[in-house]
């Protein structure tokens, strides 16, 4: 009897297959028939075996995608013929850093005795870092992204103005107070008033212009500019700055002016450089050269990329010829490590923007902001220096800044010399 049963079972599920099999009428099967069927058969295959993807390109493509795991392993890097690398399970990665520069920013520190400070140097056409220079004790103010931006901030400012076309370079505005007063009250209503030019205003970081133009421009456009420059980003495991929005016109201004809730690091700030080095265009930062395995087969070679457009080039340049003004004749014009540089490198072509805030959550001291650029045997670089100084100090942070650029002039004269 079972077996009878079993083979009734089995007709029964042939009769099935066939009725589902059934020909149309002239012997052929319909085209829904057809995708039937395939529905049917691919319902009934197994999966395909998934493919795991090759342990070495996983790794190279992680490291690509976070600058804060590069940064990890540049601090775990050793110097071999002349480059910093890193090498671990067959993988040896080897980094953009420039050692002779790096170890060059390092003496100066030791030099002068920089406590807390950093200092961070990138390629302004591809994005490579060249130096990322920290304080002995406080290996990591590079990455530390809740710096205040200080007056540095003015960078933002000053884009979101010519790029919305608010104002130009020449543009003229009577204003309240002392330049470094920092009441928007006073800005607005002191009975000292003074006509302040823009260019000049940046160059001088004259708080009463800037907030001013901050309250013309209002906190939605002071926010998309700064959010365009990088703040309150989130990817690529950058270090970007962090920007509160103002509460109300009183708060703009104060942020416009740079003596809001806005923060950032030293990377950051080379980065915000390097767009108005490079044109408006901000440049994907990199700290990776190359990964090459065992075999000596190379895995990944420098390829530069971009975040796109930030800002017109007529705006990037209008503020290079601002932050060229900040050493000729603004902030740092009488700083005697600015006037030594040009005494002995006059070929050297530096600019930037100063930004100062005292800061009670580090070690007491002022902040002191140098953000700029410099160009020297064909090589454009942006930068950020900073530090954070008590009552009695050796060197700004500023002229940080200008000491770095003398030690790339001579690396590079020297350079050219024994090649010539």
């Amino acid at each position: 009897m079972r077996r009878v049963g079993t083979l009734l079972t089995l007709f029964f599920l042939i009769l099935t297959a066939g009725n589902f099999l059934l020909k149309s009428s002239d012997g052929k099967e319909t085209a829904t028939e057809k995708a039937e069927q395939a529905v049917i058969k691919e319902q009934l295959l197994p999966p395909p075996p998934r493919k795991e993807e090759n342990p070495k390109t996983k790794f190279v493509k992680e490291l690509l995608s976070d600058f804060s795991l590069q940064f990890s392993l540049f601090k775990k890097s050793t110097l071999e013929n002349g480059k910093y690398v890193y090498r671990n399970g067959g993988i040896t990665v080897v980094f953009t850093v420039d050692p002779l520069f790096q170890e060059a920013v390092k003496k100066n520190f030791k030099r002068f005795r920089v406590k807390y400070g950093a200092y961070v140097a990138v390629d302004a056409d591809t994005g490579k870092v060249l130096a990322a220079v920290s304080s002995i004790d406080f290996p990591d103010l590079t990455f530390k992204r809740t710096f205040p931006a200080a007056s540095t901030f003015k960078v933002i400012t000053a884009a979101a103005a010519l790029e919305t076309g608010l104002a130009t370079p020449n543009t003229e505005m009577v204003c309240g107070g002392t330049g470094d007063s920092c009441s928007p009250s006073v800005w607005l209503n002191s009975y000292y008033k003074v006509k302040r030019k823009f260019s000049e205003s940046f160059a001088t970081s004259a708080n009463p212009f800037f907030g001013n133009l901050g309250r013309l421009l209002g906190k939605e456009t002071l926010v998309k500019f700064a959010e365009k420059f990088g703040f309150n980003r989130k990817d690529y495991g950058f270090p970007w700055g962090i920007m509160r929005e103002p509460l109300d016109d009183y708060d703009t201004a104060l942020t416009a002016a740079g003596l809001g809730e806005t923060r950032t690091s030293p990377f950051h700030q080379a980065l915000i450089a390097s767009v108005i080095e490079n044109d408006g265009v901000m440049v994907k930062p990199t700290l990776i050269e190359e990964v090459i395995d065992t075999k000596g087969k190379v895995l990944y070679s420098f390829k530069k990329e971009t975040f796109g457009r930030v800002v017109s080039v007529g705006t990037a340049r209008a503020i290079r010829e601002m932050m060229l003004l900040t050493v000729k004749r603004g902030t740092v014009s009488d700083k005697r490590h600015f006037k030594r540089l040009k005494r002995y490198f006059p070929q050297v072509v530096i600019g930037g923007k100063t930004g100062t805030l005292s800061e009670l959550t580090y070690p007491e001291g002022r902040c002191e902001w140098f953000t700029g650029f410099m160009e020297y045997g064909g090589k454009r670089i942006a930068f950020s220096s900073l530090a954070v100084n008590n009552h009695y100090f050796y060197i700004t942070g500023y002229e940080i800044a200008a000491v770095a650029a003398t030690s790339f002039a001579k690396l590079h004269t020297n350079l050219a010399k024994r090649r010539g």
